[in-house]
């Protein structure tokens, strides 16, 4: 029969500190998940910004202006109507590429400001799921992108 006397429970006791180093280092992955998620959505929202001030400051005021001076020319019989409508078409262009990159702002900047918590109506893990990788944090993204030359219009 064997006595516990020397038996100082080492069995369970590494055990939980092995439970514990693994926790601790589950806290380091973790943290480095949300880091490495939070500088791609900032660095989404820095573009996103910076995209609706070049519109704002730059492109939308000389298209304006440049729609100013056909429609001018047009009223002096200098330029034909066309030309007129293809530069109001550019010029609606412009201001639907700058709505859109005002949305991605708000979208990202939203997502930044709620700590990319953006999967509330998401079922929970399971307890036997704690171990495997976290899921991949919804995002939101836009659908379309930002390139004008992409989008560009057909003629007619």
């Amino acid at each position: 029969m064997e006595l516990p006397i020397f038996n100082r429970n080492q069995g369970n006791v590494s055990a939980a500190r092995a439970d514990i180093e693994r926790a601790e280092q589950e806290k380091k992955r973790i943290a480095l998940t949300l880091r490495e998620r939070a500088a791609s959505a900032v660095d989404q929202y820095a573009n996103a910004r910076l995209m609706a001030t070049m519109y704002r400051d730059e492109l939308l005021p000389r298209a304006t202006k440049a729609y100013g001076v056909m429609f001018e020319r047009y009223g002096q019989m200098q330029a034909s109507y066309p030309r007129v409508l293809d530069v109001q078409r550019k010029l609606y262009a412009l201001q639907l590429e700058y709505i859109m990159s005002l949305e991605a702002v708000w979208t990202n900047g939203l997502a930044l400001e709620g700590f990319l918590l953006t999967d509330g109506l998401e079922s929970p893990a399971r307890p036997g799921d704690v171990d495997r990788p976290i899921r991949e944090t919804n995002v939101p993204m836009p659908e379309r992108t930002m390139a004008p030359t992409d989008r560009a219009m057909p003629r007619p």
